[in-house]
C-alpha cells in the first residue's frame, strides 16, 4: 500500500527529508552535502534549512546545520498523551528491574510496529531501534502480539499493504505461515520471536487491549538467544510478561 497522497505537497517533504537527513548524519552538514543527500540545489536546500530554522527545528552551528531538540519535545508530549504509555510505564521499568532484560512497549502506526518506550537496565541489551521507530509489524513478538488483538479483517488489511521482507533467515515471509502464528497467539495470550528480526535476538510479549483498534499495543522482552532461551524464557520471563501485562490491563480497563 502506498501512503503518498494523490496530491502531495512536494515542499513538505523535502523540508522533512532535509530534517532526517540531519538526523541520520553524526554532527552539523553543510549546505552542499545536505544537497548531495536529499538530491535539490543547494538554493533549495538554504530555502527550506532557512524555514527549519525559524521554526526551531535546525540550528547552525560553525561547521554547518544540526538538527534541534525540538523534535523530541514534541515527540514526548505525543508519547505522554498515550494512555497505555502512562499507564505501562512504571509496570515496564518495574519488569526490566525485576528480570535484569529489556522491556518494550509497542503501539500501532498505520501498518507498523512501533516502540513508545524502551526500559533498558544496566546489562539489558541495547536495542537498535529506538524508541518512535517504525518497524515491520511481522518481525518481532510486540508486533505479532498487535496482529492478534485486531479483528481479522484489519489484519488482512495490515498484511496486504505490507511487504513481508526478510530480515534474518528465519523471518516468516508467507501469510498464511504468519496468520496461522497470529492464531496461536490468540489462543496462548504470548508471541515469540526467535531470531526473525535481528540474527541471536529473541524475544517474548503479550498484547494489551485498549479498547480502540486504532490504539492497540504489546508489552514484551527481548535480548540475545544465549541468555533468554529454555525454560528461563519459556517459563520464567513469559510468566513475567503475562503477569505484567495482566497489571497494566486492570490498570487501562479502570481508567
Amino acid at each position: 500500500m502506498d501512503d503518498t497522497p494523490e496530491y502531495a505537497v512536494e515542499a513538505t517533504g523535502t523540508s522533512l527529508s532535509v530534517l532526517e537527513a540531519l538526523v541520520a548524519h553524526e554532527g552539523p552538514l553543510g549546505v552542499t552535502a545536505l544537497a548531495d543527500r536529499v538530491d535539490v540545489s543547494k538554493s533549495v536546500v538554504h530555502n527550506h534549512l532557512s524555514t527549519l530554522r525559524a521554526h526551531g527545528y535546525v540550528v547552525k552551528r560553525v561547521d554547518g546545520y544540526e538538527p534541534s531538540l525540538r523534535t523530541l519535545n514534541l515527540g514526548n508530549r505525543t508519547r505522554e498523551k498515550l494512555p497505555v504509555y502512562r499507564d505501562a510505564k512504571q509496570a515496564l521499568d518495574n519488569l526490566a528491574a525485576a528480570s535484569g532484560e529489556t522491556t518494550t512497549l509497542f503501539v500501532l502506526e498505520a501498518n507498523a510496529a512501533v516502540p513508545a518506550y524502551i526500559s533498558q537496565p544496566s546489562n539489558g541489551w541495547d536495542p537498535e531501534f529506538r524508541e518512535g521507530e517504525r518497524l515491520p509489524i511481522h518481525v518481532n513478538a510486540p508486533g505479532k502480539s498487535i496482529l492478534a488483538s485486531l479483528p481479522d479483517d484489519r489484519v488482512e488489511e495490515i498484511l496486504n499493504g505490507t511487504q513481508l521482507r526478510a530480515q534474518t533467515e528465519a523471518t516468516i515471509t508467507d501469510a498464511d505461515a504468519l496468520e496461522d502464528q497470529i492464531s496461536r497467539v490468540r489462543d496462548d495470550g504470548i508471541a515469540f520471536c526467535r531470531e526473525e528480526h535481528y540474527e541471536g535476538i529473541v524475544g517474548v510479549a503479550a498484547p494489551l487491549q485498549t479498547g480502540e483498534e486504532d490504539y492497540v499495543a504489546a508489552l514484551g522482552v527481548c535480548g540475545p538467544v544465549d541468555r533468554l532461551s529454555g525454560r528461563y524464557l519459556e517459563e520464567d520471563i513469559t510468566g513475567q510478561v503475562l503477569s505484567t501485562a495482566k497489571s497494566v490491563q486492570v490498570t487501562l480497563t479502570s481508567n
